[in-house]
């Protein structure tokens, strides 16, 4: 993320898409302890085009046993 401007109190930042949407996810998994301000920049980040990171249809789970010496 690189700060693109300043301009009183509004910081614009600019940030590759994946970036944003990791941020966006931390946003959201933590939403209760960060309160208002964090919840401003969740609602800024999708209103920006940003959506958070879909779940898998699927999660792939295995068991591998343990290698023999």
């Amino acid at each position: 993320m690189n700060i693109d401007k300043i301009d009183g109190k509004t910081v614009t930042i600019r940030a590759r898409e994946t970036k944003a949407r990791d941020l966006l996810d931390g946003l959201l998994a933590h939403e209760d302890e960060l309160g208002e301000l964090g919840q401003e920049l969740a609602r800024l980040l999708k209103s920006a085009g940003i959506e958070s990171t879909p779940e898998p249809d699927h999660i792939r789970t295995e068991y591998a046993p343990p290698m023999s010496q």
